[in-house]
């Protein structure tokens, strides 16, 4: 498995590519804002993973969560002919509906997709020899989930936490204080030595105590 990062600036999340060659296989975890605001860097990333043949390529695009900051650039994927979106149940049926969860309506954009494949809490996301357990782990929205490769101890968050002991705002719709707290104890319990987070840079030592210390902060906010 090969990782790309697509590092997010402003308020646009950052995207992870993992592809596998041979299999002629891509997993894009989150695709940021729309690709005029970002200079289409996700589209030219990936034009170059698969040296322009686009055809030759399936491509699964899997949303941690339903903000419009992780879900609108899907104009960077239209040379691709065969894609699939997947999230959690929630975040389907909020982007699936666009509806005030999304964010869509209040700071504007428009969603030209719908999601395709749903993966339950606890399910498997098979990506070549990778299984990546989907993770429902509510608290910055309630459809928000994790990809976690136990054997590889990888995690890509989402927006549950970040690197300098931080995690996801919990004041927007569907948001929930208590929920994100026993989030976070959850995530805690987790073999990880990768983490990759919808924003910020990634952690590779001290992830626990990080996760513990997002918790103890949120805890006494």
């Amino acid at each position: 498995m090969k990782l790309d990062i697509i590092r997010g600036s402003g308020l646009c999340s950052n995207c992870f590519i993992l592809s596998e060659e041979n299999l002629k296989q891509l997993l894009v975890v989150d695709i940021g804002i729309g690709g005029k605001l970002t200079r289409f860097a996700l589209k030219k990333s990936l034009a170059s993973i698969v040296n322009k043949k686009f055809s030759d390529y399936s491509i699964e695009i899997f949303l941690t969560h339903c903000h419009i900051d992780h879900i609108l650039g899907e104009n960077n994927l239209r040379d691709f002919e065969k894609v699939t979106f997947s999230a959690s149940e929630k975040a389907a049926k909020h982007i699936n509906s666009r509806d005030d969860v999304t964010l869509v309506s209040k700071y504007g954009g428009k969603i030209n997709y719908s999601i395709d494949k749903i993966y339950l809490d606890g399910e498997i996301l098979k990506f070549g020899d990778i299984e990546l357990e989907v993770i429902y782990t509510p608290g910055h929205t309630d459809g928000s989930a994790i990809l976690y490769d136990k054997e590889g101890k990888n995690l890509f968050a989402g927006d549950v936490v970040f690197a300098g002991r931080a995690c996801g705002r919990v004041d927007l719709p569907t948001g929930n204080r208590q929920v994100m707290i026993s989030t976070l104890g959850k995530v805690a319990k987790l073999d990880i030595e990768h983490l990759y987070s919808g924003h910020g840079p990634d952690m590779h030592k001290n992830i626990k105590a990080n996760i513990l210390s997002a918790k103890q902060m949120m805890e006494y906010w």
